[in-house]
């Protein structure tokens, strides 16, 4: 049997043929279009992306497959790469839609190929649906949030286990430090009691030419220091309830700069009051709050020895539960704290006085009688510019419940 005799076309339509196959077998939806927009070919691709069936889309202007809110500048679009084309690949870095013959939208990126022929500039579009690409990187956008949100969390609870750890280190050391006290203050204070009246006695019978009377003075003066040291240990080894009662801050604050007045005043230090009327009674332990405010004082004088303005200042607020509020700020015009030892001032033993001048205990003994307040103090300084210490305390806390309750009862809270 003879075989068929196969069909020789010429080149013309071989190469015509090729170009079908080619269209047609492409996984992409092939669309060409006319200077004109009108669609002059497409494939079967086409037709399942869409919904059209080819004789809807042929003749047709491509603006049938561009979405509403697009077609107004489409025609533009189209006909400025009409006058200069140039293949380029379309949907990488920004969104491009294309719509169906039911009006639903999908992403899609546009490949567009300019081509020349005997009837003009034509342009084939080669599109490919990337709705399932854009769910993956969805997916992928969200799991990688969903990891940063995890990290973050977990960064949060190293940060809350470290602080926490660092507070029973410091708890560890503090309750180390209260039997220290304990254990040498009585074996301290009557030495150095006799030393100091000793000492007090000597001076007094020491002519004030004695070349032997510095000597005298220096040993007075440690001595005194060693004192004021020990009585520090003893305060910050201290963990009662105190005596809860009601307390006038601007009161207690006058107080204070009374007693310290003279300190103040060697050092050429001039007090401003700005003691807010308004200010509220608070329940709280006169005596520490005494003790607090005359450390403040005094630090706020000693960082200032060529003298300078100290600022005291009392303001009524509202804490973020709606609970009322007093704060109480010390601000000075002194030295300042360079920034990378704010974070450690309040730590026990550290100070940035020289050497022999400070104990390290007086900002801890105020951060400690605050937290006993349920209040919070922060410390703001620039150098040679000032310091300004800012304490919130409550109206009421939870210290000595009974007292406080005693206290509420008596003026009707």
């Amino acid at each position: 049997m003879n075989p068929a005799p196969v069909k020789v076309l010429p080149v013309r339509e071989f190469a015509e043929e090729r170009f079908r196959i080619a269209v047609e077998s492409s996984p992409s939806a092939m669309v060409m279009v006319d200077a004109e927009g009108r669609v002059l070919l497409v494939n079967q691709r086409t037709e399942e992306m869409f919904g059209y069936s080819r004789n809807e889309l042929l003749g047709n202007t491509v603006e049938v497959l561009v979405p509403e809110r697009f077609r107004g500048s489409h025609p533009d679009y189209r006909r400025e790469f009409m006058k200069v084309p140039q293949a380029r690949h379309m949907g990488r870095g920004r969104d491009l839609y294309g719509r169906r013959k039911d009006g639903t939208e999908f992403p899609i990126e546009i490949g567009l190929n300019p081509i020349v022929s005997d009837v003009g500039n034509l342009v084939l579009s080669a599109i490919v649906d990337i709705t399932e690409r854009k769910k993956t990187e969805e997916a992928l956008k969200q799991s990688k949030e969903n990891l940063e949100r995890v990290v973050s969390e977990l960064q949060a609870k190293n940060d809350e286990v470290r602080m926490m750890t660092q507070q029973l280190w410091q708890a560890a050391k503090l309750a180390s430090v209260g039997e220290l006290a304990a254990s040498i203050a009585h074996e301290l204070n009557n030495p150095l009691a006799t030393i100091s009246l000793r000492m007090e006695s000597l001076l007094a019978k020491t002519p004030e030419d004695d070349p032997r009377r510095k000597s005298l003075q220096v040993v007075a003066q440690e001595s005194h220091r060693m004192g004021e040291l020990v009585a520090n240990l003893l305060q910050f080894s201290r963990r009662n309830d105190g005596q809860i009662s009601t307390v006038d801050i601007r009161d207690e604050i006058a107080n204070a700069i009374d007693l310290i007045h003279q300190h103040l005043r060697k050092r050429q230090v001039a007090v401003v009051k700005e003691l807010a009327a308004a200010t509220p009674i608070i329940y709280a332990d006169r005596q520490k709050l005494r003790q607090m405010f005359l450390n403040l004082l005094s630090n706020a004088g000693d960082a200032m020895p060529q003298g300078g303005k100290l600022t005291v200042r009392t303001t009524p607020m509202t804490l973020s539960d709606g609970k009322a509020a007093v704060k109480i700020e010390f601000a000075d015009t002194g030295v300042g704290i360079p920034g990378d030892l704010l974070d450690k001032v309040m730590d026990p033993f550290f100070t940035t006085k020289a050497e022999g001048q400070g104990t390290g205990l007086g900002l801890a003994i105020c951060k400690r009688i605050v937290q006993e307040h349920q209040g919070s103090i922060q410390i703001q300084s620039e150098i040679r510019v000032g310091t300004t210490v800012a304490i919130v305390l409550p109206v009421t806390h939870n210290t000595n419940p009974k007292a406080l309750g005693e206290a509420r009862g008596k003026l009707g809270a």
